[in-house]
């Protein structure tokens, strides 16, 4: 599941942009069951469904039948595994997303964003809380094309009603603003959001903890590291992120404490050798699911990967050819 989010998905024909586009969903504990993924079905990536597959890489399932004009993406497993969320982009442009949640076998599409009037002109990238009664994602409001519009966190009820803003409150979307906060996941006390941080004069990244009322936002890992896209764990030890946002090439895959210390590798692809996305916890919290390109299809296409906390144990979970990323491992 290298993109700056704002910027970059105005060019949302570069294949590792889109890698990016995977959230970094929470994972409630539970037993390991299937992991959801999304598929691009054309080269400038603007098409695509949500599919699950089970983690040896069998029984896969296709979820969502989008246009030739609509690309579904960002899957995010409920807690009870009763619901899968993810949304909707209108000729694959993230600018202009809406939220939907269906049932893991396809049925019961529910469209949850009625919320998002003008001057919201996108909701994405959003999680389910613990408990399964709210949902975390990312707002921007603003005038259209404007790369320096309010981005912020918000909460919401599952079924898209009492929407709050957590970040930036008070903020006028109409002028420009230093920082984006993006990708929401919640802490297993619900207590905290993890978010990713954009600073729009530098473009890097980082990640940063929250409470629900906006106060004690607080920075986890260094610019320089330029992270993005967390999750995490179900335990609440661990944040999983990615590294090198702003990279086409380059980015690991990395876990620190919620405290910001032990910030550590997980994956160790070399610069320039690959670019590993967004991932998440399976739900016994023992392995990882990350999407890396390349993968074994065409050249910079994507596969989505499950490996341990230390990175051992890698096996391919897609190998389809087309370009696989943006997964969540969901419970059984």
């Amino acid at each position: 599941m290298n993109r700056s989010m704002a910027l970059l998905t105005a060019v949302l024909t570069g294949s590792t942009v889109l890698l990016a586009a995977a959230p970094a969903q929470a994972t409630a504990h539970g037993k390991d069951g299937r992991i959801a993924f999304r598929r691009y079905y054309n080269a400038d990536h603007t098409r695509g469904d949500i599919f699950t597959i089970s983690p040896d890489g069998t029984a896969e399932r296709q979820l969502t039948h989008s246009r030739r004009t609509r690309l579904a993406t960002e899957p995010d497993w409920s807690p009870g595994g009763r619901w899968i969320e993810y949304q909707v982009a209108r000729h694959g442009d993230l600018d202009n997303s809406r939220l939907y949640k269906l049932r893991p076998d396809g049925t019961h599409r529910t469209f949850i964003d009625e919320s998002c009037n003008a001057p919201c002109r996108s909701d994405g990238f959003a999680q389910w809380s613990p408990g399964g009664q709210r949902i975390a994602f990312q707002r921007e409001s603003g005038p259209a094309d404007d790369p320096t519009a309010l981005v912020a966190v918000y909460v919401m009820r599952a079924d898209g009603t009492h929407v709050r803003q957590v970040t930036q409150r008070g903020a006028d979307p109409n002028v420009d603003h230093r920082f984006q906060d993006r990708g929401p996941t919640w802490s297993p006390t619900a207590k905290r959001l993890a978010i990713e941080r954009q600073n729009n004069s530098t473009g890097l990244h980082a990640i940063w903890t929250v409470r629900l009322d906006g106060t004690r936002l607080r920075r986890i890992t260094p610019w320089r590291l330029d992270a993005a896209q967390p999750d995490w764990s179900p335990d609440g030890r661990w944040i999983l992120m990615r590294s090198q946002e702003e990279s086409d090439d380059s980015g690991n895959v990395w876990l620190v404490h919620p405290d910001g210390t032990d910030l550590h590798r997980v994956t160790h692809t070399a610069a320039g050798a690959g670019k590993w996305g967004s991932g998440s916890f399976s739900p016994s919290g023992h392995e990882i699911v990350a999407s890396h390109s390349p993968g074994v299809g065409a050249a910079g296409n994507a596969d989505v990967f499950v490996m341990r906390l230390d990175g051992s144990h890698r096996r391919n979970v897609t190998t389809s050819g087309a370009f696989e990323s943006a997964p969540d491992w969901g419970p059984r």
